[in-house]
């Protein structure tokens, strides 16, 4: 095994990194920082301001029998369901019984999504359709 020689111009101190950000010509002062945050390499916030929620609104809408055409109005708040339409709708009509699908916007709705997420608006209209079984 052969010994290795150091150059004769070596310099075994330090030297800094000839990249990277220039040094700064005035001095920053530390800010301290969050613990959850002192490991982290990249950070983003962002500004969060509560929004007051707005008190559930009334809408009025019309339930349309696709069987025989008979038009029924309901009152509902946004917050309410599409099942809770169905059991509204079915203590006044109470013969579509069991087959009661409704379809908002050419769409069918399940019963557990509300009329604030689907975007119902006053006015607006179901429209009740029976499903094909067969083979």
């Amino acid at each position: 095994m052969t010994d290795f020689e150091l150059p004769v111009n070596f310099n075994s101190e330090p030297r800094g990194c000839v990249r990277g950000d220039p040094p700064l010509k005035h001095v920053v002062p530390a800010v301290p920082l969050h613990p959850g945050l002192e490991r982290s390499t990249h950070v983003s916030l962002g500004v969060v301001t509560p929004t007051p929620t707005p008190p559930p609104a009334t809408i009025h809408l019309s339930v349309i029998n696709g069987s025989n055409g008979k038009t029924t109005q309901l009152k509902l708040k946004s917050g309410d369901t599409i099942g809770k339409l169905k059991r509204k709708y079915l203590q006044l009509c109470p013969e579509m019984c069991d087959r009661l699908n409704l379809v908002c916007n050419g769409k069918p709705v399940q019963d557990q999504q509300s009329l604030a997420e689907l975007g119902v608006k006053p006015g607006a209209t179901f429209v009740t359709f029976q499903r094909c079984t067969g083979g």
